[in-house]
């Protein structure tokens, strides 16, 4: 019984996993490579949210299966592990998302509830990147309460991203923005809602 209990909690564990491609710009290089996190979403692990948990708010970001790219020189290297010091990740965006299936078989089982959002157009610009998307605010909150929430990281989706030197990339669905990397926001509009 024992033994049948604890190859069901390691099942249990295992299933919970969940390792996901993902690219970490910092402004002296681009991370890429797998990060392992808890059933949940990408935003809710840099801020520390657990859901239906405590907060775990870790400094730092693991990262397996690294390939670092210098923005300074163009060099490439490839480690084993890597470890990103969330204060100094300007963004972060995923590449391949990771499977999970929840208890009972289901794949994709979602444990949050739904919440009404609207979206901005907004442009921010970082050191060495400047960014044009979509800033997702719950019903009811403005860019403004967004940037002064408690939140380390900030949702941006349908993202243009302009390095300062290359080629610029579209399309992007989704990346997280940590808002102390921020130097400034332009709101440009709501095309998608109308302010009503």
């Amino acid at each position: 019984m024992e033994t049948e209990r604890a190859i069901g909690q390691a099942s249990v564990q295992t299933v919970e996993k969940k390792w996901v491609k993902v690219q970490i710009y910092t402004p002296t290089h681009i991370f890429t490579g797998y990060a392992n996190y808890r059933q949940g979403r990408l935003l809710d692990f840099l801020n520390g949210v657990s859901v239906g948990g405590p907060r775990i708010n870790k400094e730092f970001l693991p990262v397996s299966e690294v390939e670092m790219k210098s923005l300074l020189d163009g060099s490439d290297v490839k480690v084993q592990s890597a470890y990103s010091n969330k204060a100094n990740i300007l963004f972060v965006r995923e590449i391949e998302s990771g499977q999970t299936r929840g208890l009972g078989g289901q794949v994709g089982h979602k444990p949050y509830p739904f919440v009404g959002k609207s979206s901005t157009v907004v442009r921010l610009y970082l050191p060495s990147f400047t960014l044009t998307g979509q800033m997702q605010c719950a019903k009811g909150e403005r860019v403004w309460d967004v940037l002064n929430s408690e939140l380390r990281f900030l949702p941006l989706t349908n993202v243009e991203i302009y390095p300062s030197a290359g080629s610029s990339e579209s399309g992007v669905s989704f990346i997280a923005v940590n808002k102390s990397q921020v130097l400034s926001l332009e709101e440009l509009g709501t095309p998608w809602q109308s302010r009503g």
